[in-house]
């Protein structure tokens, strides 16, 4: 299969598409054949090497956090999903990415996919979700029965 990984930290340039060996669930484990993937500033910053304390990685790395795609093979005991299920999940940091057509992910990470949009275009949501998530939740401690108001802007001033 293609992945994309990097062999050394630094810039983009560092990145490398490449063959490697497809992987095999372990036990709770799911293979996921990868619609779509990330890259969010957590990447960046893992493969630029400025998050080796907190976040070792092994070398070489597959980038991507994110991922939406279809279950294609499960491991002994991942019985929260189905193979041919699509989901979207948030990748552990420390192991391999999503930047390749296959990634193996923990069953209990994994989240049915929102049949509202593309699954290509659900590989965008685990992390800012799960960030908006924190920001309502933990941060803001919002409870049961209240409600926000989300507006979009375009970055249009607004007349005063």
């Amino acid at each position: 299969m293609k992945a994309v990984r990097f062999h050394e930290y630094g810039t983009p340039d560092v990145l490398r598409y490449e063959d490697v060996e497809q992987p095999l669930p372990a036990a709770g484990e799911v293979r996921i054949r990868v619609a779509a993937t990330s890259f969010n500033p957590v990447d960046g910053n893992i493969r630029a090497g400025f998050m080796q304390g907190p976040i070792p990685v092994p070398l070489p790395h597959t980038p991507g956090i994110d991922v939406a795609g279809t279950v294609d093979a499960l491991g002994e005991g991942a019985d929260r999903v189905r193979a041919g299920d699509q989901v979207v999940g948030f990748l552990p940091m420390t192991g391999p990415g999503a930047a390749a057509e296959y990634v193996l992910a923990p069953a209990a990470l994994l989240t049915a996919a929102p049949a509202s949009i593309p699954l290509a275009d659900a590989g965008g949501l685990p992390l800012v979700g799960l960030t908006a998530w924190q920001a309502l939740f933990d941060h803001a401690k919002l409870t049961a029965g209240q409600r926000v108001r989300v507006e979009r802007t375009l970055g249009i001033p607004r007349p005063t």
